[in-house]
């Protein structure tokens, strides 16, 4: 009985956790521009890559150029807001403005604060999925040759949302253990870097060597790549089942471990 109070205790509350996230919304009431800007940068890749370059590259794994890369890019898109929102704004909330310092004082706990952050990172990476999979859509009819290849795409925006829930919370995992701004650049530039050029966004991962395929298996990007291009094809297998145990599996392991260092950091 004390053990079933003690879970339902440090489970999180899903009404004190929108409070973070009004209050995130009402920060950005003003501040449109920043969460508009996040989903162009996949977009011009698309554009520049996809359709561009993509006119002077043969069938990649039988598709276009445009509908392999698309996926990939979509993938990227919800990296994007992960890290935006995961990582580089809740470190600021957390050593800078100290704001969870001062919601602490309401009845809200480290676990509602971390779950209202997650839903508000899900939100942002959610919406940049959907508008990228319309403009896929659109760029597909427009120049006469689908990018979204099969009927199953309609899977891609819950596939995507998953995406984007798993990468936010191992970014807010990453949060805690960041402690200087210095540690972005490494951050950057060894670790995120590295997964958006070698995930399989822009070529098969069967080029890269039987060693570096086998380290992806522990890539989250490549996973989330690999899950939304076999929904964007139609094209599914075992291996997208274990795309998917992956980003759950890993994105609750990273949630638990996040909340259990943001409890050590903010109740002294």
């Amino acid at each position: 009985m004390d053990l079933a109070v003690d879970l339902a205790a440090a489970m999180p509350s899903p009404r004190r956790a929108i409070r973070m996230v009004q209050r995130n919304a009402i920060v950005y009431r003003h501040g449109w521009m920043v969460i508009l800007s996040g989903f162009f940068e996949p977009l011009f890749y698309l554009l520049s890559l996809g359709l561009g370059l993509g006119g002077y590259v043969p069938a990649v794994d039988g598709l276009p150029y445009a509908a392999f890369v698309a996926p990939g890019l979509l993938a990227s898109s919800c990296l994007n807001g992960a890290i935006t929102d995961g990582f580089f704004n809740i470190f600021f909330k957390l050593h800078f403005a100290k704001i969870y310092d001062g919601v602490l004082a309401t009845p809200m706990r480290v676990v509602d604060i971390g779950l209202g952050e997650l839903i508000w990172a899900l939100a942002r990476g959610s919406a940049y999925a959907a508008t990228f999979l319309g403009v896929m859509g659109v760029l597909g009819w427009w120049q006469g040759e689908l990018i979204l290849r099969s009927w199953w795409a309609v899977l891609a925006l819950p596939a995507a949302i998953l995406t984007a829930a798993s990468l936010s919370a191992m970014a807010l995992c990453l949060t805690t253990v960041v402690t200087r701004v210095e540690q972005f650049d490494t951050v950057m530039g060894v670790g995120v870097m590295p997964m958006f050029l070698f995930s399989g966004i822009f070529f098969p991962v069967s080029q890269l060597p039987v060693v570096v395929q086998g380290f992806l298996q522990l890539v989250p990007l490549y996973h989330a790549v690999e899950l939304l291009r076999a929904c964007t094809t139609g094209e599914f297998s075992w291996a997208t089942a274990w795309h998917l145990v992956y980003l759950v599996t890993v994105g609750v392991g990273a949630f638990v471990v996040a909340m259990t260092r943001l409890e050590r950091a903010l109740i002294k």
